[in-house]
């Protein structure tokens, strides 16, 4: 997948694609346009379509996003918490096949488009799309003042074929990313996973702890929130993979009461100990797959008290992941 930092960028590019620019001529654009956060079911679909269109033309399959999140630049008050970080969005749209990946740093000014401005400004003169994919919900342009009806319009008007794809249903559910932020927010991870199409995960490289884990019996493997949607403190059953490797394991994210004094409160951490591995991860990159919460945290007594725990943890992290 050919990747670009926006549409300037594309364009300079394209303006010397005879020379080693990286970026081939845009042959028959398909153009898909959204944040595609945490690139859920619903996503899939609509990438799946834009891909099925522009191999029907032996086109582009071009996926136009931004960076950062339009609502992290324009309300930062606000605190979006993101499903997947941006490189992992773009690893995944990558893995899905797409052709052209068209990252837009996202401003102010740039908000201040139109709808109509940002059709034939970007999509028309700039991408030059032939073909138009987006999901039924899509808004765009000056405060999201552009529905479908308006786009529908101005496609016409250019000749350009609009593909409009439907919500993707499960059951009752609409896979969308607010909903799947809700069912992880409130310990629901098998629903968020069915809607995601795969396990809700933080990667990292594993730090050094204060090795109480260790002493109790339990090492773990530590990282520290990533850029993304923070899970509610509390002790799930996970995959640790590392590489093509998949541990099962209990990972308790929290900031350890037990050991608190009461005086300040730890930092978050994400501690990850592997059921019947012993496994040194220390400087490795780990990811850490979310399947299922087991408990809220709490302070213990003390130690025995926390190690019995643990141990129960463990086992019942075992049965989820082996009926998993």
């Amino acid at each position: 997948m050919e990747q670009v930092k926006g549409i300037q960028e594309l364009t300079c590019r394209l303006s010397h694609s005879g020379t080693h620019s990286g970026v081939r001529p845009l042959v028959h654009p398909v153009v898909t346009i959204g944040n595609f956060d945490g690139v859920h079911l619903g996503h899939q679909k609509i990438i799946q379509l834009a891909l099925n269109q522009a191999r029907a033309k032996n086109g582009t399959c071009v996926a136009y996003t931004f960076r950062p999140h339009p609502q992290i630049a324009l309300k930062p008050e606000n605190q979006v918490q993101l499903l997947s970080t941006y490189d992992e969005k773009i690893e995944i749209l990558e893995s899905l096949g797409v052709d052209l990946l068209v990252e837009e740093p996202f401003s102010r000014e740039f908000s201040t488009l139109s709808a109509e401005q940002f059709f034939r400004r970007v999509l028309l003169r700039q991408l030059g799309a032939e073909v138009i994919v987006v999901g039924y919900d899509f808004a765009f342009g000056k405060e999201r003042n552009g529905h479908l009806n308006a786009l529908e319009a101005l496609c016409q008007e250019a000749s350009v074929k609009l593909v409009v794809v439907p919500p993707q249903r499960f059951g009752e559910e609409v896979a969308s990313s607010s909903r799947i932020r809700q069912h992880l927010m409130s310990g629901n991870i098998p629903a968020a996973t069915q809607l995601l199409g795969r396990e809700f995960f933080y990667r990292g490289v594993v730090i050094h702890g204060e090795g109480r884990g260790r002493k109790m019996g339990f090492p773990t493997a530590n990282l520290k929130l990533e850029n993304k949607l923070a899970l509610p403190k509390g002790v799930y059953a996970t995959w640790a993979v590392r590489g093509k490797v998949k541990f099962p394991s209990v990972t308790n994210i929290g900031v350890r009461p037990t050991f608190s004094d009461g005086t300040k409160e730890l930092p978050v951490l994400v501690e990850t100990h592997l059921l019947n591995e012993i496994v040194d991860l220390y400087g490795t990159t780990l990811e850490v797959r979310f399947v299922a919460k087991l408990r809220e945290e709490r302070k213990f007594s003390g130690v025995e008290e926390l190690k019995a725990q643990i141990g129960l943890d463990a086992q019942h992290a075992a049965n989820h992941l082996s009926s998993a």
